[in-house]
């Protein structure tokens, strides 16, 4: 007889099922969810297929467009993913912009006690829709971002649903023509984005409900109108983002010790000397070690000695963006230039910490001495004069030739840094 050997399985075969099933989930693309993984996974054998079927996390994101007549992944898929994924916490993007396919975000709000990351573009929204959305508990929700391209000026933010998510951290609400907010209490928000027509009384009893935020973005805020705001200091608040008419005036009302980055879109000139005594005040009150500051201001250029004066208060600065909202409008002159060129001791530097730095349209500004000061923070010499070595700059001119900078700029670029001069 002949002796026949039995067939040695392969090295992946004789790999443990629970172990297979997690490098499969590691197969998902990291950043945005993927039906196309799954599938394939499902093809290669039937083995493979009861894995996947067996895995929960391997289904557990979805990204759903309902466009028109359009449906993907079609509804088989969908629901496949809603019940091979039992109760692992469920992380979805939804585009959705015909109300034909409402079936699919009703089946979506039925799993909504396993939400745990969800984004979703309305391009056609009711106040039907955005119960669906909103009403219910959602006890595994962590980030929640929602977009309302079109609708009813007179819809509100839903705001109240904070309160039926007690793991929410992360909330965002796009749309500029939600005029009002529904009541709220404390919150275990640490990332809070609003793009909405709301005051600056608003914005501070958000922050007053947020004890814990770190994160606070606020556009299209308008201060007129608005009540008298109790001050209040935040003690965990790293970031804020305010954009709209005189954001400055937000600064009034707040104390934020922790502050590391700030930016401000000023989208209505403010008064110079308010706006200088605004920030100057608010920096000595907080004495925050800010790390990053970004500001735009439309003619930016009557606040150039106050910007300056302001500078001196941030020694700690490490990125700096300075910039114009109007795009027709010069911003700065030689004279930021020169305040920004170091020199050795016992002369104090301005900004000794900088490492990043951004401006637009400079002009009367003369040929080489953007470059002599950017060589200054470079290097040996940035060493000699008591200042962080420039990693990265980027420098817009209006009007004139600046060949010499530009020279400048490729030699640095050449040893290291990144940059540009236009």
């Amino acid at each position: 007889m002949l002796n026949i050997p039995t067939p040695r399985r392969t090295g992946i075969s004789r790999i443990p099922p629970e172990i297979l099933g997690e490098i499969f989930v590691h197969c998902l693309p990291p950043d945005s969810p993927s039906q196309n993984t799954q599938q394939l996974l499902s093809s290669v054998c039937r083995i493979w297929r009861a894995i996947a079927l067996i895995t929960p996390a391997l289904w557990a994101s979805l990204d759903i467009t309902c466009d028109m007549d359009v449906l993907l992944p079609p509804l088989p898929i969908i629901r496949t993913h809603l019940q091979c994924s039992r109760t692992h916490p469920l992380s979805f993007i939804l585009h959705f912009s015909n109300l034909n396919h409402l079936h699919i975000l009703t089946e979506l709000t039925a799993a909504r006690q396993r939400w745990c990351n969800v984004h979703i573009e309305l391009y056609v929204v009711t106040q039907g829709i955005l119960d669906l959305i909103t009403l219910g508990d959602a006890p595994l929700l962590q980030s929640m971002q929602c977009d309302v391209m079109e609708g009813p000026s007179n819809l509100p933010i839903p705001l109240g649903m904070l309160h039926h998510c007690p793991r929410l951290e992360s909330f965002q609400w796009d749309s500029f023509e939600s005029p009002a907010l529904m009541p709220l209490g404390d919150t275990r928000l640490t990332s809070l984005s609003l793009r909405a027509a709301i005051s600056t009384s608003e914005c501070i009893t958000l922050l007053r409900l947020s004890p814990r935020l770190s994160n606070a973005e606020f556009y299209s805020f308008y201060p007129r109108g608005s009540l008298p705001t109790p001050h209040l200091t935040h003690p965990t608040l790293c970031t804020l983002t305010a954009i709209g008419d005189h954001s400055t005036t937000l600064l009034d009302a707040l104390t934020l010790p922790a502050l590391l980055n700030l930016d401000l879109v000023e989208t209505a000139p403010p008064r110079s000397t308010l706006w200088e005594t605004t920030m100057s005040a608010f920096l000595e009150r907080s004495n925050p070690k800010i790390h990053t500051f970004s500001l735009s201001m439309s003619y930016m250029r009557r606040f150039e000695a106050a910007v300056l004066r302001i500078l001196i208060l941030t020694p700690h600065l490490r990125g700096l963006n300075l910039s114009d909202s109007r795009s027709d409008s010069p911003l700065f002159t030689a004279a930021l230039i020169r305040a920004l060129h170091p020199l050795p001791p016992p002369c104090v530097p301005l900004l000794p910490h900088l490492r990043q730095l951004q401006l637009s349209r400079i002009v009367d500004c003369p040929d080489g001495l953007c470059g002599t000061m950017l060589r200054a923070r470079r290097g040996a010499h940035a060493q000699a004069n008591g200042v962080a070595c420039l990693e990265w700059a980027h420098i817009w001119f209006v009007g004139g030739v600046h060949d010499r900078d530009e020279a400048d700029m490729k030699e640095l670029c050449a040893e290291g840094m990144q940059g540009m001069i236009d």
